[in-house]
């Protein structure tokens, strides 16, 4: 036993130990505060896939572990990293990126960190369109069949009446043009997100542009939207208000998997499981 000044065996290399840089953690602390100087969702994105992509898998997974931790306590920088990061999750291909996905759900998986593995589930919609159906083509107040080019043509223009028929348009092509479009507000937006039923494409337009993908109410219209991608959906969970992430444990007509991983950050939260070092 110590007597208060003489040190048991072992203990002062346990302080030293803690007292000497972690590389993992100082990697980490250095991404939110560099997430702050970067003006642009896609170039904070493409940060966040350069940090992450030059660590090993485990590495990876425990900064996203942290970053979502910190972000549901309300860290700010952690806030818009995991803002970047779910930018950058939903612009990875399946095809392209299969290995890292592969990889980065393997390791989450052996490190039973759950809400990251929610991060990679591949997820068809809760609700999808039968078999062979379409959506109605929009109508236009003109006196013939008006091309795909030249919807795009009138989804980029200022007149209103245009515009509040082109936002009823099947073709992602149109929905994207009007996104693009100044005279476009939040409202209008949101005649897209809340459509049903609708496809995974015109929602996963909204999320993937950047002015939209910023507006809280957007990203939560289209998780709250069986018709997106489950798999989109649980990227978009994350970056939820604590409320919202309590309300989405019990809303109608979700996947099963959005309450669950809803009720998974709510418990991290409750339960004060803030980020540490580990």
């Amino acid at each position: 036993m110590s007597d208060g000044n003489t040190p048991v065996p072992g203990e002062f290399e346990i302080a030293l130990d803690q007292s000497l840089p972690d590389p993992l953690h100082e990697a980490y602390e250095n991404l939110l505060s560099r997430i702050f100087g970067l003006p642009e969702m896609p170039m904070k994105a493409a940060l966040v896939k350069r940090r992450l992509e030059t660590m090993e898998p485990e590495e990876t997974v425990w900064c996203l572990d942290q970053i979502l931790r910190a972000a549901l306590w309300g860290h700010k920088g952690a806030m818009e990293t995991m803002m970047a990061t779910t930018w950058w999750l939903i612009e990875l291909r399946r095809d392209d990126d299969y290995d890292l996905l592969k990889s980065l759900f393997e390791a989450a998986h052996e490190t039973d960190r759950l809400s990251v593995l929610d991060l990679f589930r591949d997820v068809p919609p809760h609700r999808a369109l039968a078999d062979g159906q379409k959506l109605p083509e929009v109508r236009l107040p003109m006196d013939r069949d008006i091309t795909l080019g030249e919807r795009r043509a009138m989804a980029s223009g200022p007149k209103r009446r245009i515009l509040e028929r082109l936002l009823q348009d099947p073709d992602p092509l149109v929905i994207r043009k009007l996104l693009d479009n100044p005279n476009i507000r939040l409202k209008d937006v949101q005649v897209v997100t809340t459509r049903r039923p609708t496809t995974p494409n015109l929602l996963r337009e909204v999320v993937q542009h950047p002015r939209w993908f910023r507006r809280y109410g957007t990203r939560e219209s289209v998780l709250r939207n069986p018709y997106a991608e489950t798999g989109l959906a649980l990227k978009l969970l994350p970056t939820m208000r604590i409320k919202t992430l309590r309300r989405l444990k019990y809303s109608g007509d979700l996947h099963p998997l959005i309450h669950e991983a809803a009720s998974r950050l709510v418990t991290l939260r409750e339960e004060k499981t803030a980020p540490w070092r580990v």
